[in-house]
């Protein structure tokens, strides 16, 4: 018999029997003892994904602000009638120019005088007793004053027009511009100091000045971004098909004076840089480690078992990004990067990022 005929018909049927029987004892072993390796338990899952964490570092924090914004005049003022009467004099016409506490009009104003308490005698009393004669009403003259510095518009009535105590006579247009932005409520936090200070650019106008009487409103303010115009919204004309929808936003106006010695027009737009301050070297971690951001705040460390505790520390200035830690912290320390049972992906919007 030759050596082919040997190995197809001898030594390859035997080779696939011992690779069958192998398998079939290894699937046997498997199925009753399991696998016991150390390996299989290092990769057994777990379903828990390992806290990301940071180390406290030290850094330099500059607390400063970039907003865009526009120029603007301040709000005209209503001049109102102090009381009942007739407008029958005018000091200035409408485009004057006038000062704080100037003259603008004069109000005539008639009253009857109170009756005097006559007392007779029930002898002196007759039927066909003489009437009394009536008494003449009293006649006064009020000057009203402009409230403020700037130019008088056009008159809201006309002279010898009867008002009513409060009626709007004119507005005065102060002639001094301010310079107007729009912050978060959340960046409010970042300006606490009362007398700061805020540089305006304008791009095209003069150089970069420094606008003082930095305010903030108080009352929440709605911005557009759009290009249809307050008329056609009111109107219920939507914004014609492929353009975007107008999209608003609350945050608190913030302004400040321009310097009489700058040059400025009403409309212009600016921007707006407010410095509120800068730690050097100073000890900080990433605003999303920290629950609170004004005062004291609280951070989640390690210790060697790989547990979370709660920390309390003292904050300082804050970025938006980074925040100084002030005390409660050593450098070097690992806290957790999110604030358990935060959302790891921020928001998207300027200025400070927070993690609900």
């Amino acid at each position: 018999m030759s050596q082919r005929r040997v190995f197809r018909r001898i030594v390859l049927p035997t080779a696939w029997l011992v690779i069958g029987a192998l398998i079939a004892i290894s699937l046997v072993k498997l199925a009753f003892t399991g696998s016991n390796s150390v390996a299989d338990d290092q990769l057994h899952p777990t379903g828990e994904i390992p806290a990301e964490t940071i180390v406290a570092e030290t850094a330099t924090v500059e607390n400063t602000l970039s907003l865009s914004g526009t120029i603007k005049l301040e709000d005209a003022q209503s001049v109102n009638a102090p009381l009942d009467g007739v407008v029958n004099w005018s000091f200035v016409k409408p485009g004057d120019h006038v000062s704080k506490g100037d003259r603008i009009f004069q109000i005539r104003a008639e009253s009857q005088p109170e009756a005097d308490p006559v007392t007779r005698s029930t002898e002196d009393s007759t039927a066909d007793s003489e009437p009394m004669p009536a008494a003449q009403p009293v006649v006064t003259y009020h000057d009203v004053r402009s409230p403020v510095t700037g130019k008088v518009g056009t008159f809201a009535i006309e002279l010898n027009d009867e008002v009513t105590k409060g009626a709007d006579l004119v507005k005065v247009q102060p002639q001094e511009f301010k310079a107007v932005g729009t912050i978060s409520p959340l960046d409010r936090y970042r300006l606490t100091d009362e007398t700061l200070e805020a540089t305006i650019n304008i791009e095209g106008g003069p150089e970069p000045f420094t606008c003082k009487g930095l305010s903030v409103g108080d009352v929440a303010s709605e911005t557009v971004d759009s290009a249809t115009d307050e008329h056609e919204m009111n109107m219920g004309m939507g914004p014609m098909p492929g353009e975007e929808q107008p999209t608003s936003g609350s945050g608190s106006e913030i302004s400040c004076t321009v310097p009489e010695d700058i040059t400025v027009f009403d409309g212009l737009s600016m921007s707006m840089d407010i410095d509120a301050g800068t730690a050097e070297n100073v000890l900080t971690v990433p605003v999303t480690a920290v629950r609170g951001l004004v005062g004291q705040g609280t951070v989640w460390t390690l210790n060697e078992n790989g547990e979370q505790i709660k920390t309390e520390v003292k904050l300082g200035i804050t970025d938006g990004k980074a925040v100084q830690i002030r005390s409660g912290l050593k450098e070097g320390t690992e806290v957790l990067r999110y604030v358990p049972g935060s959302d790891p992906q921020p928001m998207q919007e300027p200025g400070m990022e927070m993690y609900p």
